[in-house]
């Protein structure tokens, strides 16, 4: 197994810049051996979590983007496909806003469409789902290449290049797996499946400008200045994770795929290249706090009282009204049919499972997610 993972500043989104950084970084991973791209259909997954403005650092950079694609021409690909489903879309979705698709059409590359979806069997190392219903874009493609940006993330804590593949499933057939695996670990088992399912190739992680704090959508941008290379994604992700400060070891999507043994054998095994995590290392990025998962624990809580207890005390959404538009975007997504738009949003606490679908999707940043044993269903 490859376990290079390279490692090398990048501080402006300048395509020409970008696409020197990743030459360098492929070369550093093995080049031809680490992607070999001559001949193939290629997609590239940037993340879209939502079609926000770029300035928000909500989705991968176009620029970063346009590298991509600039870098499978030049290594001689034969059709490049470029796309991404966010959890609340309609079919045509064209990300538009945060400038990806524009960046298509000046390239000659098609932004495809997720809407439709194909039956994708598992491997065998699956643990929770043998098969997935994904977009058909992997029965046309040769290769998948992960363009994920760094983000926390309020359920995952940390959302890099193995979550990406999670946007290959169209629309709100996400909600589902919400509902199926509430819980963190349960949640990230489902992840690693969808991740030896799909199995991408390559990843190139935008890094440049991150986002820290309440992420994956209501975070804050922060200039971090890297860009992160590798065909082995666990390894890109626990090399990004000690970056922003988190031990790899407790983020749920990493233990999981760890334990497998099918990418690495532990955390120290990632070989960094280029620069190394000590020159790098934020030690002031605002992390999502580490709790235990009201939907893993609940089970084990006895009497009845104290699991009310825990649900009381957990982090839920919080709704604020002055700032909600009243959209309705966070109703459609809920897979626990716990809200409702009745003039403003109300929330049903019992019914909700943490799950942090309606914080990740709304577009005006009018939830906050807080542990608070007395918020009622709107502030």
């Amino acid at each position: 197994m490859n376990t290079r993972v390279a490692l090398l500043k990048c501080e402006e989104y300048n395509a020409d810049v970008i696409l020197d950084v990743m030459r360098e970084s492929l070369a550093l991973c093995g080049g031809n051996d680490a992607l070999n791209v001559t001949g193939k259909k290629i997609l590239l997954k940037p993340n879209v979590l939502f079609d926000s403005d770029v300035s928000k650092a909500v989705t991968t950079h176009p620029e970063f983007l346009r590298a991509a694609i600039r870098l499978m021409k030049e290594l001689g690909a034969s059709e490049i496909y470029a796309g991404d489903s966010p959890g609340f879309q309609k079919p045509g979705f064209r990300a538009k806003r945060c400038g990806l698709s524009d960046v298509c059409l000046e390239e000659g590359v098609t932004w495809y469409d997720f809407s439709h979806g194909t039956v994708l069997r598992n491997s065998p190392e699956y643990r929770m789902v043998n098969q997935f219903m994904v977009s058909d874009i992997v029965d046309k493609v040769d290769l998948i290449i992960s363009l994920p940006k760094l983000k926390t993330h309020q359920l995952m804590y940390f959302t890099g290049a193995i979550k990406n593949q999670f946007g290959l499933i169209p629309g709100l057939s996400k909600s589902p797996y919400h509902m199926m695996f509430p819980g963190r670990h349960s949640f990230a088992q489902m992840l690693v499946d969808l991740h030896t399912a799909v199995k991408p190739a390559f990843a190139f992680m935008d890094a440049i400008v991150s986002m820290e704090g309440p992420g994956p959508g209501s975070g804050f941008p922060r200039q971090t200045g890297l860009l992160l290379a590798s065909s082995n994604l666990l390894a890109l992700d626990i090399t990004a994770c000690r970056i922003i400060g988190y031990d790899p070891d407790i983020i749920p999507v990493n233990k999981d795929a760890i334990d497998r043994g099918i990418w690495l054998e532990s955390s120290s095994d990632p070989e960094v290249l280029g620069l190394s995590v000590s020159d790098v290392k934020i030690h002031n990025f605002k992390k999502i706090s580490l709790t235990g998962n009201p939907s893993q624990l609940i089970e084990f809580l006895t009497p009845r009282f104290l699991k009310k207890l825990e649900i009381a005390l957990s982090p839920r959404p919080v709704f604020i009204e002055n700032t909600c538009i009243r959209c309705g975007q966070c109703v459609k997504i809920c897979p626990a049919d716990a809200l409702k738009l009745e003039g403003m949003i109300l929330i049903d606490y019992e019914k909700c499972i943490r799950c942090f679908c309606c914080h990740e999707v709304c577009p005006e940043d009018a939830i906050k997610v807080k542990r608070s044993p007395f918020t009622k269903g709107v502030m």
